[in-house]
């Protein structure tokens, strides 16, 4: 009983410690919070206005309770943020220090993550815009990988879309292609075990995956999922591309039977679309090289469902 007190005590002080901060909020004197946007497991975003230019702009600070983990990810993500040039990708503006807090400013993305779309919208997708979601991911992911990073963390809550335009977002977990993150950073980010590290074996692929509705059934397999894209290498990211399209494939599925089946049984894809998902899921060799040639994959799949009959 004396434990459970504790617990909740110590639940209770990091609430309170990660307590948005409030409307109004001067960062470094320039940067006025408009907006809590949310919270992730290890940050916080705003949307705030740059005083000294009037435009809209994303602040994010790590996690109060999170300690030098937080504040580490919130560096890391500024310095690879820095590096890149792409616009899918937001834009790096500063970086700032204010009420024993730190923030990195980015450009504000416009629209809604897919996450958002799916889960409260109810938004569903056919097989060929999937596809062309895709197909546009692929270009900020390829800037990514040939400036020597891996993201990490390709999942529908970090992929914002409108009007077909798709950006990458929250860099939090990115680092350098075949990096090996410090010991005590991968100690807060739970990847001291599981084979989520370089050397550590190949995992095995989770082709029979079973998702519904946007969410996964078994807590098991989704754990093997997230250790496999959590590999410095970029083939983790394209995995993690194979897992988004078959969230948004899943987008609105309904089971007629209640039967356990896996993607390749219960979703009625062109055989094609069927054998592009296999690849995203297969590591080694017989995965795609890069993202160009996924690009080129799905250029030649669009092309060809628009050339089909009506």
């Amino acid at each position: 009983m004396i434990g459970g007190v504790v617990q909740r005590l110590r639940d209770a002080r990091r609430a309170w410690r990660d307590y948005p901060l409030r409307i109004g909020t001067m960062a470094a004197g320039r940067y006025r919070i408009e907006a809590f946007l949310g919270m992730g497991s290890y940050g916080q975003a705003y949307r705030a206005v740059d005083t000294a230019t009037g435009t809209r702009v994303l602040l994010k600070t790590g996690k109060p309770s999170k300690g030098p983990v937080g504040l580490e990810l919130l560096r890391r993500e500024s310095d690879i943020l820095g590096r890149l040039s792409h616009p899918g990708i937001p834009a790096w503006l500063d970086y700032v220090r204010f009420g024993g807090r730190e923030g990195l400013v980015t450009e504000l993305k416009a629209g809604r993550n897919l996450e958002d779309q799916i889960v409260e919208g109810g938004r569903t997708f056919t097989e060929a815009e999937a596809l062309r979601i895709l197909r546009r991911l692929a270009e900020p992911i390829g800037h990514l990988h040939g400036r020597g990073f891996v993201h990490r963390d390709v999942r529908i809550p970090n992929v914002l879309e409108r009007d077909g335009d798709v950006a990458l977002i929250d860099f939090g977990l990115a680092c350098a292609i075949g990096e090996r993150l410090p010991a005590s950073l991968r100690e807060g980010l739970g990847e001291t075990a599981g084979g989520a590290e370089p050397g550590g074996g190949k995992p095995a692929s989770v082709p029979g995956v079973r998702l519904s509705s946007a969410r996964v059934r078994s807590e098991g397999t989704w754990g093997a999922v997230k250790r496999r894209m959590r590999l410095p290498e970029p083939s983790s990211d394209l995995y993690g591309m194979g897992h988004l399209l078959l969230f948004l494939l899943y987008a609105g599925y309904e089971a007629t039977d209640g039967r356990e089946r896996s993607w390749n049984e219960e979703l009625e894809l062109r055989q094609e679309t069927g054998d592009l998902i296999r690849k995203l899921l297969t590591t080694g060799t017989d995965g795609f090289a890069h993202a160009g040639e996924l690009a080129f994959e799905l250029d030649r799949i669009l092309a060809r469902m628009q050339g089909d009959p009506a």
